[in-house]
């Protein structure tokens, strides 16, 4: 079908244009962010006197800090000693040979007969001096006394006591002055024996600490590997837990010095002069976006529209989205809180409706974000008003009031940025700043959306509150030659838009789309008025002079012709989709039965139903099916001067039937209870225009 053709190739072009667009705006949108999330430079030197003050942009690490902290963490590792095997074996050696050696020389100093060679001085003077020639160290004449003359009993004892301490000290790496202390500590606790002499030999503890101290030699050596690895793993532990500068940080003051460090900081935060394109900020940005996208288009996709939308709509739309990333480049070095974000709100809520409004704003808002350094304050205060904005622009059966939205909206940031500024604790000065900026963003944002609605109204063709309210009104021209050309179509249109409102009401449809959308839909009827009963005077009928197929053709042709003229006037897509579908694909009864009772009278076979139906689609809305069962029932009401309200539900009933039947209402989403709220909803409009009133005398 022709109505089926064209709908189809609009369609598809819509489908390419949104696409197009789409990229287009991708691009846009990377291009804006990047850009505006680069931070401000500053052309400066070291050594130089700073002309600003500088904030940190961000949370980053601090690299000078951070690598002077891991330095001086290298460097306070102290170095590492560890136990010499072979010093340990050394040590052992030299104080069993010491022992034995000095036993020996004892037990040569009696013969076999038991006389004895040298007296004990003597034998003290042999032992001190053979020890120095043997051992290559020298002892005190005192300890070679006491070694050279104690019973063998202690002085076994002496050599237990040596060998336990020099095992106990191979434990532990020692060096020189650690050995020492150890030895202090260990021949501190040696006991002298019951038959030890305190008067003529040097006590036991002195003895070993004085012998050992001379032989024994420290185990521990240098491990310069282990303390390379020591020395690596401070440094890294400091730099894997860097000094950070925080956002918002003073970085340096108006009349500082430049210094090394505050340079780097600087250099850290890209925040001096450079030809260096940062593609990794562009890829997380293209990522970031993508993702924003990705997100959006996967709920349009399944999100269904309060209104038809276009081509022209959707630039629309499309041109709200970027108000606020362009505003945002500039104002938010003012203040982050300074914000347009509203504008989208109110547009996007107008068009789509709340559910429409609040998600495409959030959407927006993150896409702001980077822009603004992800600040959290700006993220709560502008949730918080994009629902409360939403909620009132998106009102889909009436228009909203401007003040109310103004003032609810500022009130609702100003709520939001006290709250947030005490649960952050943030100063009073801090927190009236906050609060002022957050309002005069607001603000702003919904007056300037407020004042651009007529320059999307005029850009768009969609079917919003404002635009469906200035279309209602009788003044419109279309109205006016309607009311003037064809008055009986007018006084039609008007009962059909009284039903239609009820009934859209009565299922929670769009009932100010159902009404203006029946005041409009029988306009094709205005290019031959005079062809249409209810617009014949006097009992003249042209059809009555016409053939039957030119009759046919011109009852079937006002719905085109009425989207030749909702076009030259530019009403919204889904009017003139109203328009083509208000009769679906039915067929004029009346004219059918007349030219096949010709064809019979003329014996030629029947003619093709489908030559005398409409040529139009079958309504693919709610609206549009409840002007079409309105349209049929007060026609079919009208024309049988119908005046009982039992009589009109009965008739209203099989009209309903009858469009089941034709399957005009399979793409409508009318549902059976919805039909019979219709149903309802039209006997108490005809009840009350039933209504006789009371006769007054004269």
């Amino acid at each position: 079908m022709r109505g089926n053709k064209i709908a189809k190739k609009r369609s598809k072009l819509f489908r390419i244009i949104s696409i197009v667009s789409m990229i287009l705006l991708a691009i846009l949108l990377v291009s804006i962010v990047y850009f505006g999330s680069l931070p401000k430079k500053y052309d400066v030197t070291q050594g130089q006197v700073s002309e600003y003050d500088v904030n940190s942009t961000r949370s980053i690490k601090d690299s000078y800090e951070t690598e002077r902290r891991a330095l001086k963490a290298s460097t306070e590792v102290e170095p590492i000693y560890v136990i010499s095997d072979t010093v340990s074996q050394e040590n052992a050696e030299i104080v069993e040979r010491f022992f034995n050696y000095c036993n020996e020389l004892r037990k040569s100093n009696i013969d076999e007969l038991g006389v004895i060679h040298n007296n004990k001085q003597q034998l003290g003077d042999l032992l001190h001096s053979a020890v120095k020639e043997n051992f290559g160290i020298e002892i005190s004449n005192e300890a070679a006394y006491t070694l050279a003359n104690v019973s063998f009993v202690d002085f076994n004892y002496v050599h237990s006591e040596a060998t336990s301490i020099t095992q106990m000290l191979e434990m532990d790496a020692l060096d020189a002055q650690s050995l020492m202390i150890e030895v202090n500590d260990y021949c501190s606790s040696v006991k002298d024996t019951m038959t030890h002499d305190a008067e003529e030999y040097m006590s036991f503890g002195s003895l070993l600490r004085h012998v050992l101290g001379s032989l024994l030699k420290p185990n521990a050596v240098y491990d310069e590997s282990a303390t390379l690895a020591a020395k690596d793993a401070a440094y890294r532990n400091a730099v894997n837990d860097p000094a950070m500068i925080q956002k918002g940080a003073r970085i340096v003051s108006v009349g500082e010095t430049i210094t090394p460090h505050i340079y780097s900081q600087l250099k850290d935060l890209d925040l001096l002069p450079s030809s260096r394109f940062d593609f990794r900020l562009l890829v997380g940005i293209i990522v970031y976006i993508s993702i924003i996208f990705f997100a959006g288009a996967f709920y349009l996709s399944r999100y269904e529209r309060p209104y038809e939308t276009g081509s022209k709509t959707l630039i629309s739309l499309m041109v709200a989205f970027v108000v606020p990333l362009v505003s945002s480049r500039y104002l938010t070095s003012i203040s982050p809180l300074f914000s347009t974000i509203l504008f989208p709100t109110v547009i996007f809520s107008t068009y789509l409706g709340m559910q429409g409004g609040i998600t495409l704003s959030c959407l927006s808002l993150l896409v702001v974000l980077p822009m603004s350094g992800f600040n959290t304050e700006l993220i709560f205060v502008s949730v918080v008003s994009i629902y409360v904005c939403a909620v009132i622009a998106g009102q889909k059966n009436n228009k909203y009031n401007a003040a109310i939205l103004i003032i609810l909206s500022c009130v609702s940031s100003l709520v939001a940025s006290l709250g947030y500024n005490l649960v952050t604790q943030s100063s009073t000065t801090d927190m009236f700043n906050s609060a002022l900026w957050s309002v005069i963003g607001t603000g702003c944002s919904v007056v300037a959306a407020i004042g651009s609605q007529p320059i999307f109204e005029l850009i768009s063709n969609s079917a919003s509150p404002m635009r469906l309210l200035d279309l209602a009104q009788q003044s419109h021209p279309l109205q006016r030659r309607l009311f003037l050309e064809a008055p009986g179509t007018s006084q039609h249109s008007m009962m059909v838009a009284n039903l239609s409102d009820t009934a859209a009401e009565a299922i929670n449809a769009n009932a100010l789309l159902a009404k203006v959308g029946a005041y409009y839909h029988d306009i094709g009827k205005l290019e031959r008025p005079e062809y249409f009963t209810e617009n014949q005077a006097n009992g003249v009928n042209p059809h009555d002079s016409l053939p039957t197929e030119e009759s046919i053709a011109i009852i079937t042709s006002h719905p085109s012709d009425g989207i030749k003229l909702a076009k030259k006037y530019m009403l919204p897509i889904a009017i003139q989709n109203i328009i083509l579908e208000h009769h679906g694909t039915t067929c004029p009864g009346y004219f059918y039965y007349k030219a096949k009772k010709e064809a019979e009278e003329k014996g030629e076979p029947a003619p093709s139903k489908a030559n005398f139906s409409y040529k139009g689609n079958v309504p693919s809305t709610k609206e549009s099916a409840i002007v079409m069962i309105a349209d049929s029932c007060e026609a079919a009401i009208r024309s049988r001067g119908v005046h009982d309200v039992e009589e009109a539900e009965k008739l209203c009933r099989s009209i309903i039937k009858s469009k089941i039947d034709e399957d005009q209402l399979v793409n409508s989403g009318l549902s059976f209870s919805d039909l019979e709220a219709i149903v309802e909803a039209f006997i108490q409009v005809y009840a009350g225009f039933f209504h006789e009133r009371v006769k007054y005398p004269e």
